[in-house]
């Protein structure tokens, strides 16, 4: 009647509750909505590790093209002007840069068992690496999406990273992502529970004051069973008897209940400024994130403009060579090793970008949206259903109960 009386303890508490434990339906269905968001977080990250393998694949290619074409370009200057490589050391320094691009080119096929791009290397999504090697990055989507690691074909990528500019609203993007980022619907779910427990943990400090009553029919006789034995005389309820009463029991000090509501104050404070510190950390990453974006996008311009310059610079180059002119060896070699840096660092601004879209996402909890991947609980029984009708009709009343215990959840909606 006072300790343990009510159902909202009781829903908190479970059966057999003692001050510290309890195993309620509300805390089963918070434990189970915390799972739900782990699995939530599991699949998100799945998803950036599986775009941060594709965009490495993406670059490992255009890696492996750019050094393939200036190969080829420096190739062809080895063997169109003999004449001007016959001085000492000019055509060892025209081959000693063919075969460094060759050297190279086994590199971008091969690759090395380097740490690739993944989540939570230098940012919750993960920063691009570069590091290049197409059968390693290969191997590494493979292995991420489940398919065989070997099968005598080799995966190649077909979408291309999106370029146009992309402009971000930086309070609708934070209040978006306090809202939806994994992290904080857990330790929120986890705040929740800390409450719930405060609560039962406070229902202990009450007396126990319970209501006994009893029933008892006797049977008397010299023998068990037969005429006027026992068992006929229990039939016949001849004796019977009943009691009524209360007992009161208090605690001196109620320090058993004193301590874990204590213990309850202090974990709901704890957990209180863990969320805090975590919207912190969101903010922190998604300020990151949209810079990083900006800075991608410009880098992008610039590296653009980078390349073309260096592209007109050969042609002007080659004209001059087939107009008879011949410009000086080092002033070509000179121009093909930096057409390759800026073809690199071109397609590495690209994958950059691309990176950096999809982190802005992440850290705003909308991945899943992103990707167009959705998550949705399984279909329960049919008899399950049918219960459920039948208690939604049984509860279609038009009185207003006097007391409602609060809601705790209505649903997972991931």
């Amino acid at each position: 009647m006072l300790q343990g009386a009510g159902t909202e303890f009781n829903r908190i508490a479970g059966p057999g509750a003692t001050p510290g434990t309890f195993n309620g339906v509300l805390l089963s269905r918070i434990r189970t909505d915390i799972s739900l968001v782990d699995f939530e977080q599991s699949v998100r990250d799945l998803l950036a590790d599986v775009e941060n393998a594709y965009w490495d694949l993406y670059y490992s290619y255009r890696d492996l093209e750019a050094k393939i074409d200036v190969r080829d370009i420096a190739q062809d200057t080895l063997e169109r002007q003999p004449a001007e490589l016959t001085a000492a050391g000019a055509k060892a320094q025209a081959e000693e840069q063919v075969y460094r691009l060759e050297a190279e080119i086994v590199d971008a096929i091969n690759g090395r068992p380097l740490d690739a791009t993944r989540t939570n290397n230098g940012s919750t999504g993960g920063t691009f690496r570069g590091f290049g090697g197409l059968r390693v990055s290969e191997r590494r989507l493979r292995l991420i999406i489940g398919l065989p690691i070997n099968d005598g074909l080799l995966i190649r990528p077909t979408d291309a990273p999106f370029s146009g500019p992309m402009m971000y609203d930086w309070n609708e993007s934070l209040a978006e992502a306090l809202q939806q980022r994994t992290e904080l619907k857990r330790q929120k779910w986890v705040i929740k529970q800390r409450e719930l427990e405060l609560i039962a943990n406070r229902n202990f400090l009450r007396p126990q004051l319970d209501l006994v009553t009893g029933y008892r029919a006797r049977g008397f006789g010299q023998n068990l069973l037969g005429p006027n034995s026992a068992t006929s005389s229990l039939w016949d309820n001849e004796f019977q008897e009943w009691n009524m009463g209360l007992e009161y029991n208090l605690p001196v000090g109620l320090r058993r209940a004193h301590a874990a509501v204590q213990n309850s104050k202090l974990n709901l404070a704890r957990e209180t400024e863990v969320l805090k510190e975590q919207e912190r950390f969101v903010q922190f990453g998604l300020s990151n994130a949209v810079s990083d974006c900006k800075r991608a996008y410009e880098n992008i311009l610039l590296q653009r403009k980078r390349l073309e310059a260096i592209v007109t610079q050969l042609n002007a180059i080659e004209s001059k060579s087939q107009s008879g002119e011949n410009p000086e060896l080092d002033v070509r070699l000179e121009t093909h090793r930096r057409l390759l840096d800026a073809r690199i660092r071109y397609h590495q601004a690209e994958v950059e970008y691309a990176i950096s879209l999809r982190n802005v996402n992440l850290e705003k909890g909308t991945l899943l949206e992103y990707c167009n991947v959705s998550l949705a609980e399984g279909s329960a029984t049919d008899e399950a259903y049918l219960e459920a009708a039948e208690k939604r009709k049984s509860f279609q009343s038009h009185r207003t109960p006097a007391a409602r215990d609060p809601v705790i959840a209505s649903g997972w909606a991931p």
